[in-house]
């Protein structure tokens, strides 16, 4: 399979990390990718200055920004008129424990990537940001992509209301249907 293909041209990308290696690092890595316009910054509150006054196109954060933490600028960010609020956020972290990956998942962002971070990883999640459409969830205690991953259907036997209608399913009839189906997307 090739190589994923991605036009970042005229995309406006704001990186903010208090590390001027990192934030020069990264800078460097969009540039390489296309993107036309990056701007870097080391605090949130340079962050929230430079949203005011441009378009971003895309933002990337590191966790924990000197004078906040990111999830402070997403939940500021989500809050923003129409235009503004629908800015796809990666946020980069040292720290990938459970709880700081699902602190920023809560937070808005879109993705999380560990650092160091190579420029394979981060084109990547650029990449699936772009692509994936996740709806956007506004709720009195989030506002952001919707944080689930997978459209999976309850268990067999496992109804997740009482309302839900129970039905018998034919387990051989869908393993055929499927086989068909593999067997379309091969050409036989």
């Amino acid at each position: 399979m090739g190589q994923a293909r991605l036009n970042l041209k005229g995309v406006n990308a704001l990186v903010l990390d208090s590390d001027t290696f990192t934030r020069g690092l990264v800078t460097r890595m969009l540039r390489g990718f296309g993107v036309d316009s990056v701007s870097g910054y080391e605090t949130g509150e340079e962050g929230l200055a430079y949203f005011q006054n441009n378009s971003v196109d895309l933002c990337i954060a590191e966790a924990m920004l000197p004078d906040m933490k990111s999830t402070d600028f997403i939940s500021w960010l989500r809050r923003q008129e129409k235009a503004l609020r629908f800015t796809p956020v990666i946020v980069l972290t040292g720290y990938t424990q459970m709880r700081m990956v699902a602190a920023a998942r809560d937070g808005g962002a879109n993705s999380v990537v560990k650092k160091p971070v190579s420029p394979q990883a981060l084109f990547d999640r650029i990449n699936w940001v772009a692509k994936v459409q996740r709806p956007f969830i506004e709720t009195n205690n989030y506002i952001g992509p919707d944080r689930r991953f997978r459209s999976e259907t309850p268990p067999d036997g496992v109804y997740k209301r009482d309302t839900d209608e129970k039905i018998s399913i034919d387990t051989d009839e869908i393993m055929q249907e499927s086989r068909i189906t593999q067997a379309l997307s091969k050409g036989a």
